[in-house]
Order: C-alpha cells, then structure tokens, then sequence
C-alpha cells in the first residue's frame, strides 16, 4: 500500500488540502512533506477498516493545518516600511489542467457506470454522498462489518475496471 499511497498524485492533493485549509502558498511544500512524514511513519497503526487512505491522509492534514494555525498565531513578524512589488500567482488552474480534469472525470464516470449496480450504488452513497458506513449498513439492513466487505469488493471491482481500462488503453 505504501506505493500507491505516496505518489505524485498524492502530494498534490495534499497541497490542494492545504490550500483549502487556509496555509500560505510558500508553507505549503514543508507542511506537505511534514504530512507525508506523518503518514509514512503511522502507516503501521492505519486501520483501512475505519477509513479510505485518502480520508486517514487528510485527517492528518487538518491535524498539521491546524497546529500550523495555532503557531501562527504566536508568531512575530517585522513588517517592512515598504512592501516589495510581488507578483501574486493565479493559483487557479490552467486551460489545460481543467481539461485532463475533465477527462479524467469522465473516464472514472465510465468506471462507475461499468459497476454492478450494487457496487454502483454503494460507492457514490460512500464516496460521493458522505454518507457513513453505519448509516449504509444501518439502511441496507446489514451487520457493519458485512456494510465493510461489499465496499472492499465494490472498490476491488473499481479497481480491476481501472486495471483493465489501462492495460487495454495505448500506452
């Protein structure tokens, strides 16, 4: 799991988190090395029962966001007389960033749309909706415990679509 947990992908999702959670453009990279730090180093205690490895990742996001938060608040800066002529970044993403977005938006679309109807329907409502695994085990009438298995098989037929899409995809 650690390979496909701390790829490329995921350090930009971490800055993304970051972004939305209010840290400064220039303290982004070291807070987002202090997270991936964090996770590789509790990756032994992570529990994929409890949550997805995305939702555990940005929960430690938050936690170093907010602790970043707290020391701003007790730090001193000397302000310059006059500030210096910089030019602020449009941190929104380019023409071209917005259409591999897209792209890949819709080829994970087709993915979903491939599942079994069951997988279909129990992804969105978990991934989609937000909704809590005990409210769909609770709304299904299962035990939690089998509410968790058919999410792992539904992921795993996710995957295996993923899988096939790109093996058959030109490389």
């Amino acid at each position: 799991m650690p390979g496909r947990l701390f790829r490329e992908e995921s350090v930009r999702t971490v800055l993304g988190w970051l972004r939305r959670l209010g840290v400064p453009r220039d303290d982004r990279p070291d807070l987002a090395q202090e997270i991936l730090l964090s996770a590789f180093t509790s990756l032994s205690r992570y529990d994929p029962g409890r949550a997805a490895p995305a939702r555990w990742m940005n929960r430690i996001a938050v936690h170093v966001a907010a602790h970043y938060h707290e020391r701003q608040r007790h730090r001193r800066e000397v302000l310059l007389e006059e500030a210096p002529d910089l030019a602020v970044a449009d941190e929104r993403p380019c023409a071209e960033e917005l259409l591999g977005r897209e792209r890949q938006r819709r080829l994970v679309r087709s993915w979903i749309d491939a599942l079994a109807p069951e997988h279909r329907a129990l992804l969105l409502d978990r991934h989609v909706e937000e909704i809590p695994m005990a409210e769909i085990a609770r709304r299904r009438g299962l035990p939690l415990s089998t509410a968790y298995k058919h999410h792992a098989r539904a992921l795993a037929a996710l995957v295996e679509l993923a899988q096939r899409a790109r093996e058959g995809a030109p490389g």
